[in-house]
């Protein structure tokens, strides 16, 4: 079982180390209140479909589907907090400037 596993985590690791990322640079301390604090529950929320159809569902052989955690399903994210909340629209100009600011720093072919 942990031979099949450590195979399958580095397929995991191969696949999501080919994805594109970009990082943000948000300077405060991690809290409820911080900006890092409302960008990840309002994401988390705006990208949970466990309150409202999601207009990108997950793939029909998504793994998530079959957790034990109905949170995890009902949402289609890894995820069992913030899944169920709303969302505050506002945040995205938050992102959005933090966005902008790493683009301007970042060389891109």
């Amino acid at each position: 079982m942990k031979e099949a596993e450590a195979d399958l985590e580095r397929r995991v690791s191969a696949y999501i180390g080919e994805m594109p990322f970009l990082w943000l640079n948000v300077p405060d301390a991690p809290s409820p209140a911080s900006t890092r604090g409302r960008i990840e529950r309002n994401a988390i929320a705006l990208l949970s479909h466990a309150r409202t159809p999601a207009a990108d569902c997950p793939s029909a052989d998504w793994l998530g589907a079959h957790s034990d955690r109905p949170r995890v399903r009902a949402s289609g994210l890894w995820n069992n907090n913030h899944v169920d909340e709303g969302y505050d629209a506002a945040f995205l100009d938050e992102l959005g400037t933090l966005i902008d600011a790493a683009l301007s720093m970042t060389h891109l072919p």
